[in-house]
Order: C-alpha cells, then structure tokens, then sequence
C-alpha cells in the first residue's frame, strides 16, 4: 500500500523520467493510444480474432513500455517500490501476450447499451479524461502521466474487458480489477487525488464480474451447448 512519503517519491520519479524522455515522454503515449482507438474502432467493426489479437498487442506493447519506463527509473523512484512496479506492469504483459496466443478475449461489443457506454467511458478515460484529470487537479507535465502508464491504461484496458464480456481474460479481468481498487485508492489518497478515476474503473470492473459472474466464468460451458 502506498503512503504519502512513498506517493511524492513516485511522482517525482515521473518528473524526472518525464524530463529525461523529453519529447518523447508526449510522442509514445500519442503513438500507443491512437493505435488502440484505431485497431479498435476496426475490431468492433468487423470481429475477428486476428482484430482481437492485433489489440491485445497493441496494450501489451503499452504494459511493455510502462514497466521499462518504471525501471530505468528505479534507483531514482525507490528500488523495491518500482520493482514491484515493473513486476506488476511486465505480469500483465505476459498475460496479454499469452491472451493472443490461445484468445481468451474475442473483442466484439456487448449488445448491452450499458456495458457499451461504460466501455467507451473508461476506454475515453484512460486516452483522455485521466491526463485533463491531472492537469486540473495542479498535476501538470512533466509532474503527470499518460496512457503507456499502469493507471491510465488500466482504465482502457478493464474498459475493454467490460465491453468484451463474456469472452475476457478471466485471470487478468480480476487482477487488473482488484489491483485498481486497492492501488489506485491508496494513492488517490496518499496525494494523488486524480487516481480515485483508477480506483473507480475497479470499482466498475469488479462490479461486472460479480453482475456477470456465471457468463464469464462459464461461457466455455455456454457456448459449447448452443
């Protein structure tokens, strides 16, 4: 769990890897992020697994350089805090990559109206809302993140699972979910108010699960005797 000490050791860890980036800091998160609304926008289009899959990649190209952003900068953010960091960012990644492999997720929107606007919320959230969240609340560059970072892309990303459902990465859908409540409200109130956004989005992920429950965790079953 995070603490004030350990939350303003982060942030200016951010700062200094935001300003050793330069540019660049900007120029990836730019990059990573219209990848997702692009190869979105055509998976929900016309569904198919290489779709799928081909966003999948997208998210975990994102984890990837989330957690080597996190690591080069250990030494400055506190060795065991980021190494935890990047241990969680680089788990996700394998998930992703393992996801691709054997398609646990098939991204094809609900037909439920609510689960699609709460998809497009979060997803719009991470790529959006959550930087304008930041700047709002004082935290402005090179002092804040964007999508490519654990919290932001989180967001999308149960934002993807939520519009997804049943065909989800049960194991990850729960992970990211849970971590999201616990990590994002620890920080949000160690003194970083705008990760109550990354607290929410667990909220709503776990919500989901528990709503959805029977389909997610039985749509082999499901699907097998239609």
């Amino acid at each position: 769990m995070f603490n004030k000490e350990t939350t303003e050791q982060v942030l200016k860890g951010i700062v200094w890897l935001n300003e050793k980036m330069g540019i660049w800091s900007f120029i990836i998160p730019v990059i990573l992020a219209s990848a997702v609304i692009f190869f979105l926008v055509r998976a929900y289009r016309k569904p198919s697994t290489r779709n799928s899959r081909i966003v999948l990649a997208v998210f975990a190209a994102a984890y990837l350089f989330g957690g080597w952003t996190i690591f080069i900068g250990k030494d400055f953010m506190g060795t065991s805090t980021a190494m935890a960091g990047v241990f969680g960012l680089w788990l996700v990644f394998l998930l992703l990559i393992l996801d691709i492999f054997f398609s646990w997720t098939e991204i094809k929107l609900h037909n439920n109206k609510l689960l699609q606007i709460l998809s497009w919320l979060l997803i719009f959230s991470g790529i959006f809302l959550y930087p304008l969240l930041e700047i709002i609340l004082g935290f402005t560059y090179p002092r804040m993140v964007f999508f490519g970072a654990e919290c932001p892309t989180t967001i999308a990303l149960i934002g993807l699972f939520i519009g997804s459902v049943p065909r989800v990465n049960k194991i990850l859908f729960v992970l990211i979910s849970l971590n999201a409540v616990f990590t994002g409200g620890s920080v949000a109130l160690s003194g970083a108010p705008f990760d109550f956004m990354y607290a929410g989005a667990g909220v709503l992920g776990v919500l989901i699960l528990i709503v959805y429950f029977k389909t997610i965790f039985r749509v082999k079953k499901l699907k097998d005797g239609e």
